[in-house]
């Protein structure tokens, strides 16, 4: 699998754009950073999103994904997957007519540029050439995580999580596991912020990893915010696994 970083920061700032991955081409993780990195031919390719909670920097450009595929798209809807909570939440707050046209009946019922795909926790489902499973993490609002499979690879994508378990559980039962994405928000001395909002910090994530039984698989550190960034490279520093490095945006990861 080639993972490419389109946004890969837990807040924006000139240079600094928020999560947004595609693996191999035509499957996002999350949306915060499609429509001012990707080509229109590039956004063309897109088959599905996985959205890993409804927060705006995860979901931002799906809608301005999907005005731009109007009228160019005309095969078949680009796939919203998530579970249930989820794709309400984005229904109701995003699609809604008043937010934003909804682009499910648009241009037309029978021919939608999106369609909504829910599907539950923890149940393996194919979604093009993919396999993925939705497990669900500690966040501040219904969230999860995913691990994605396809050929003989598979990854873990954390999406936002504070101390999570069973995502951890799933990941070590992984015969095939080549990359873990793990979030890592904010500094050691904001642990009661990172707490109370639902992140991590990188001594948090060191305890996270720990759960990793025997893994030793590249583990890429996503959402950090970019005004602590230099602060989490050095505490992330201090104590080195092998194998753990930012990601940075633009880059692409093969596995």
């Amino acid at each position: 699998m080639e993972i490419r970083v389109l946004g890969c920061y837990g807040g924006e700032l000139p240079g600094y754009r928020v999560s947004s991955f595609v693996v191999d081409g035509k499957l996002l993780l999350d949306a915060g950073a499609v429509t001012s990195v990707l080509r229109l031919s590039e956004q063309l390719r897109i088959e599905a999103i996985l959205v890993t909670h409804t927060h705006l920097d995860h979901i931002r450009d799906i809608p301005f994904l999907a005005a731009n595929l109007l009228g160019e798209r005309t095969a078949h809807p680009i796939h919203i997957v998530s579970t249930r909570p989820i794709i309400e939440g984005i229904k109701a707050h995003l699609f809604n007519d008043a937010l934003w046209p909804d682009f499910t009946v648009l241009p037309s019922a029978e021919s939608p540029v999106l369609k909504f795909m829910a599907i539950e926790p923890m149940v393996e489902v194919p979604v093009q050439d993919f396999t993925i499973r939705a497990i669900p993490v500690n966040h501040t609002v219904p969230a999860v995580g995913y691990i994605v499979h396809r050929g003989k690879s598979s990854m873990v994508y954390t999406g936002d999580t504070g101390p999570t378990e069973r995502i951890w559980e799933e990941a070590n039962l992984l015969p095939d596991l080549k990359a873990v994405l793990v979030e890592t928000s904010f500094p050691n001395r904001m642990r009661a912020v990172a707490e109370s909002s639902g992140h991590l910090t990188p001594m948090m994530l060191k305890r996270e990893l720990k759960k990793l039984r025997g893994k030793e698989v590249p583990v890429l550190l996503v959402h950090m915010k970019p005004q602590h960034l230099e602060v989490l490279q050095r505490e992330v520093d201090r104590w080195p696994r092998p194998g753990v490095t930012f990601s940075q945006p633009g880059k692409r990861y093969r596995f």
